[in-house]
């Protein structure tokens, strides 16, 4: 019979320890990381459901609610020719021609059709995406950090609630960023998945979710840099199986770069860039000697940083004069630079023991190299959105160094347990997360509407030139004067008040936009085209000629700025036509080739029509008058004038039984538009 080993006792510390290891790490159920998903979840929904009533703002308009594409009906065709022209493309002013997000603009598509254009439901999609966004980056955190929460947990919770994303979640436009973001986190948790299993399903997801992220924005193509960093750091494969992976998610975004180039190299180059958009251009200019491109995009970086931890005052822009051009001597740049050095040489010195604050570190770094300004001029200089990606490595870097500090990046146990194990990491982290969650919640507020987020923006930076001539854009428009009429009709006060009040609307337009001039000697083309229309709205007709006309020599493609010049001939023509009945019907005979010419350039814009006919009708051509009117509105259900001057002709032709019709529409009209400017 053989002998039974006997196992020999265990040293007196080694059972201290083995003791402590036993009673540290408790059995967790296998549903506890979900449980930690779902509450952060939670918490992105919480603090963005102050959002779920704004209006569309800022590019919002332009990418959705005034673009033909995003509003045509979902279809087959349709979505080709989302996947086939630039982002931009269906709206009015479609110059720039750079931006390539089929995706994202698919998802607006099917969102406007869906949700009937309720701006509402836009934001609710926006914020549960962003809540999406929570779960992946834990669930990722959660495996690179040995299944270890705590870590996962804090960092998940410092990068949701941060102030500096309200840009990317209140801003529907936006949405780019977030599917951007969601798609890399995505291809990375199932590159995960495919670490453990070796399942090629995985792999295949992967493909595809990094697809929809690179469809979604352009700058996702950075993530193949972060891929290759990834499995190195968070695998145990081998430089080849490395180098395999990488190569085919790299051969996705050269797929992606091809579709992009085969669809934008038919459109014009893009203008050079202007100061009004990229400070960084001034550099060549004799006024800022002995400035640089390279300080000054490192000291753009450093106030990067600086906002992360420090995030106010917050702007949806801040363009010239916010910031200039520095040079090497510059006491920002010198700090900028040293700081990242720093991180750099770290992440560099930690690379053979795969430091997780290193690879936070490099997620900075790579995820920032397209947008820094540092290798390449982009159309801004810096932008709270630019940081939303990046971010992400400085909340893991700051939250596991803070961890390493108070030395328990390595102790786990239950929720309860690990308050009283590590009662000061989660002190700090969650005083700061509450701080930052009530800083998001207030500035949420201010993205309600254009109106709103200017007037703000502009209080913290009064000489940004975007920012006031934003402000003065908005306030000679159409919205803004309808939601005015409508407040004020619901106050009680009387027309000639609201017209009143929309004369003051329009003179500071002109301030504002004047104000812009004077800072910096140049507007876009339709700054100077929202110029025109203020002086237009109170009547300062040759003001208004003067600046459509210098706006139509900016851009004579542009089918709106040839209406308008147009608008300046036929109201003229109706100041005179009971004094001077003939002059004015040579004004309205000048009027007409310009609505005819803007029809031609885009056939499916009411106003466009409803001028024509305005010119047939007061030149008592009553049928060509009905058949444009009629033509307006079956382009624009919602268009009132049109209706509203069918009614009016008609009458003028004696036909009270197409008048009284008529006039029934447009009061089902105009109840409809009051009840989408109330959304």
């Amino acid at each position: 019979m053989s002998k039974i080993k006997q196992q020999k006792p265990l040293p007196k510390n080694a059972i201290v320890v083995e003791k402590e290891r036993q009673t540290e790490v408790k059995p967790k159920s296998k549903y506890s990381h979900w449980i930690f998903a779902a509450v952060l979840a939670l918490v992105a929904i919480l603090i963005y459901s102050n959002t779920f009533h704004h209006r569309f703002v800022l590019d919002d308009h332009g990418i959705i609610k005034n673009n033909k594409i995003t509003k045509a009906g979902v279809s087959f065709e349709n979505t080709k020719l989302i996947f086939s022209t630039p982002h931009r493309k269906g709206d009015f002013s479609d110059l720039e021609n750079s931006l390539y997000r089929p995706f994202t603009k698919l998802v607006f598509n099917i969102e406007w059709n869906v949700f009937q254009a309720n701006a509402h439901a836009f934001h609710i999609v926006n914020t549960l995406l962003y809540a999406l966004i929570g779960i992946f980056m834990f669930l990722i955190l959660y495996d690179i950090l040995q299944k270890k929460w705590v870590v996962a947990f804090l960092a998940t919770l410092l990068f949701i609630v941060h102030p500096i994303h309200t840009e990317v979640v209140a801003n529907v436009k936006s949405a780019d960023e977030i599917l951007s973001l969601l798609g890399s986190l995505m291809a990375l948790r199932c590159l995960q998945l495919y670490f453990t299993k070796e399942k090629m399903l995985f792999l295949v997801l992967a493909v595809l979710s990094f697809l929809m992220g690179l469809f979604s924005k352009e700058s996702t193509v950075v993530v193949i840099g972060i891929i290759p960093l990834f499995i190195y750091f968070f695998s145990n494969f081998s430089i080849k199986k490395n180098a395999i992976i990488s190569s085919i998610m790299a051969a996705c975004a050269f797929f992606f770069l091809i579709c992009r180039w085969n669809v934008l190299h038919i459109y014009p180059a893009p203008s050079p860039l202007s100061a009004l958009d990229n400070y960084m251009v001034l550099c060549k200019n004799p006024a800022y000697p002995n400035t640089y491109q390279f300080p000054s995009a490192v000291h753009t970086l450093g106030l990067y940083i600086q906002t992360f931890f420090y995030p106010y005052p917050l702007s949806c822009d801040y363009s010239y004069s916010t910031m200039i051009p520095v040079g090497f001597t510059d006491i920002g740049f010198l700090v900028s630079f040293l700081l990242f050095i720093s991180m750099f040489v770290f992440a560099i010195w930690k690379w053979k023991e795969k430091s997780v604050i290193g690879f936070g570190f490099l997620w900075f770094f790579v995820s920032m190299s397209l947008t820094s300004n540092v290798f390449m001029l982009i159309g801004t200089s810096f932008g709270e959105r630019l940081l939303f990606v990046p971010s992400l490595g400085l909340c893991l870097s700051l939250v596991y160094a803070l961890s390493i500090f108070l030395n328990k990046e390595k102790v786990e146990g239950s929720f309860f347990s690990m308050l009283g194990k590590a009662p000061l990491l989660f002190a700090i982290v969650i005083i700061v997360s509450i701080a930052y969650s009530f800083k998001t919640f207030s500035r949420n507020n201010d993205w309600e509407s254009d109106f709103g987020l200017f007037s703000k923006d502009i209080e913290s930076y009064p000489n940004s030139t975007h920012l006031l001539f934003y402000m003065g854009n908005h306030l000679s428009g159409t919205e803004r004067k309808e939601v005015l009429t409508d407040k004020m009709s619901a106050l009680g006060y009387s027309p000639q008040q609201i017209n009143d009040s929309s004369a003051k609307e329009s003179a500071k337009s002109i301030y504002y936009l004047s104000k812009s001039l004077s800072i910096y000697p140049a507007l876009p083309s339709d700054g100077y085209n929202q110029l025109g229309k203020a002086y237009f709205n109170i009547g300062q007709l040759d003001s208004a000629y003067k600046y459509y006309t210098r706006a139509f020599k900016e851009d004579t493609t542009n089918s709106i700025f040839t209406n308008n010049i147009g608008t300046v001939f036929y109201n003229k023509g109706l100041a005179l036509r009971q004094t001077n009945p003939v002059e004015a019907m040579q004004l309205f005979t000048t009027a007409i080739p310009f609505f005819l010419k803007a029809n031609l350039k885009d056939t499916t814009e009411s106003d466009f029509m409803n001028n024509i006919a305005c010119v047939y009708g007061i030149t008592n051509r009553y049928d060509s008058a009905i058949y444009w009117f009629k033509k307006a509105s079956d382009h624009d259900s919602l268009d009132l004038t049109s209706v509203q001057f069918l009614d009016m002709t008609y009458r003028n032709k004696g036909d009270s039984v197409n008048a009284q019709y008529y006039r029934q529409k447009a009061d089902y009209v105009r109840m409809r538009r009051t009840e989408n400017l109330r959304q």
